[in-house]
């Protein structure tokens, strides 16, 4: 994960300092100073608002043509060391993480404000001054950097066009940022080998070769677009390729069209490429291929994220289905009993289940006191990492021996025998 921090302190007769930090390579870091200052400067754009907004919006679209660090208007500030003594008393700071997550990139931005009146109470001065303040010093630390600044700046002014435009909104700050930074980025761009190895298109089976450079900060994650189906492809190390999703990568290649000035972008994501329909669709996808690979037969349920099949034993048959969690990274996995609890035994069944229960370290028995179902619940936390065929294999056969070992115990009680005398009617399975 790439982490950036950004802090802009004023002083009482309006001196400024800059603090910039990253945790990233040299690359990664540029590239993750170029997203953090686009999202800072849209977020100050939106939160002013149109009209007092409008000075900073013009001043940023003047620099889209390679400015310097002369171009940039101070406003009144000026701009010194932080070892000048500068105190953190009047104070924006910016935390700013890239998240390699499962599905996709995501974006951790946090503003804070210290020391500064409300924008609706004062002339929100230090606010618009603050994004001249951050152009300014990120110029200035890289000033012999001529690639650099042509970015920068190009990054500055292609936010201004999108805000003058009304293309800028409150939900779409992160997408705003990175298609600025990505278009600044590859004006002045040689494509490097990629270092993610032999991958091809999920969607289409189009080589490595056949991709196209997208920016994301990151080292151990990348963004490319498929140039035989046009779809967008989510790479990590050591990790299979992922499909975007279709109407997020859609809107992000029209930006970036714009943007470049651009009027054909390419090869338009194809009707027949698999929608992954988001975090969860990407993870049943993945939930089917383990099946496919340990020839375990399943059927699918309408609109819902589940695989259906079934186990057997010693003792018989039972249903069988794992549901995709999408939102909390879960698979769950459940067995469900062929006995039903009939109502008059169902105090006593949820006796023996919460008994059976204790000391169970992989799952847990739960019981339906509506209509008397008894299952055995198993869950996968993948907490950002692939789906291995040999984890859910051993997963599915800790939940079946689990039902085969408390079926015979299960049963009694339902005929009459208490639960404690029950506990002991176990298989040796």
């Amino acid at each position: 994960m790439v982490e950036t921090t950004l802090e802009i302190r004023f002083s009482a007769d309006d001196e400024a300092c800059v603090t910039v930090r990253s945790n990233a390579s040299v690359e990664a870091e540029q590239q993750a100073e170029l997203v953090s200052f686009g999202h800072y400067a849209a977020r100050i754009i939106l939160l002013l608002g149109p009209e007092r907004a409008f000075p900073l919006v013009r001043s940023l679209t003047r620099l889209e043509e390679g400015a310097g660090i002369d171009d940039v208007a101070l406003a009144g500030v000026r701009v010194v060391p932080c070892d000048e003594g500068i105190g953190a008393d009047r104070a924006l700071t910016v935390l700013a993480r890239f998240l390699n997550t499962r599905g996709g990139p995501r974006m951790f931005f946090r503003l804070k404000r210290r020391g500064l009146p409300p924008l609706a109470r004062g002339d929100a001065h230090h606010e618009a001054a603050s994004v001249h303040v951050l152009l300014y010093s990120l110029l200035n630390q890289r000033a012999t950097d001529a690639r650099y600044l042509r970015r920068l700046a190009r990054t500055a002014g292609l936010i201004g066009r999108l805000a003058s435009s009304g293309r800028l909104g409150p939900g779409n700050e992160f997408d705003v940022s990175l298609a600025a930074a990505d278009v600044a980025w590859r004006t002045d761009f040689e494509q490097d080998p990629d270092h993610f190895g032999d991958v091809a298109c999920p969607a289409c089976g189009n080589p490595g070769s056949g991709f196209e450079y997208r920016l994301w900060p990151s080292d151990r994650s990348a963004i490319r677009k498929c140039t035989g189906c046009g779809a967008g492809l989510w790479l990590r190390a050591r990790r299979r390729p992922r499909l975007l999703r279709r109407d997020v990568w859609r809107a992000m290649e029209a930006m970036r069209a714009e943007l470049s000035g651009v009027a054909d972008a390419g090869p338009a994501v194809a009707d027949d490429v698999p929608s992954t329909d988001g975090e969860g669709g990407a993870l049943l996808a993945d939930l089917k291929r383990v099946f496919v690979e340990n020839r375990w037969p399943f059927s699918e349920v309408r609109g819902a994220p589940v695989l259906l099949s079934e186990l057997s034993g010693a003792l018989g048959r039972w249903k069988f289905y794992a549901q995709v969690v999408a939102e909390h990274e879960l698979i769950l996995l459940f067995s469900v009993c062929p006995l039903r609890a009939p109502e008059e035994r169902r105090l006593e069944v949820s006796h023996f289940l919460t008994r059976a229960n204790y000391g169970l370290a992989a799952g847990n028995f739960e019981l339906d006191f509506d209509d008397g179902e008894i299952r055995y619940k198993t869950v996968l936390q993948l907490q950002g990492g692939d789906l291995e065929s040999i984890t859910v294999k051993r997963l599915v056969r800790a939940n079946g021996i689990a039902m085969e070992t408390y079926l015979p115990g299960i049963g009694a009680v339902i005929t009459g025998t208490p639960a404690l005398s029950a506990l002991e009617r176990r298989t040796s399975v």
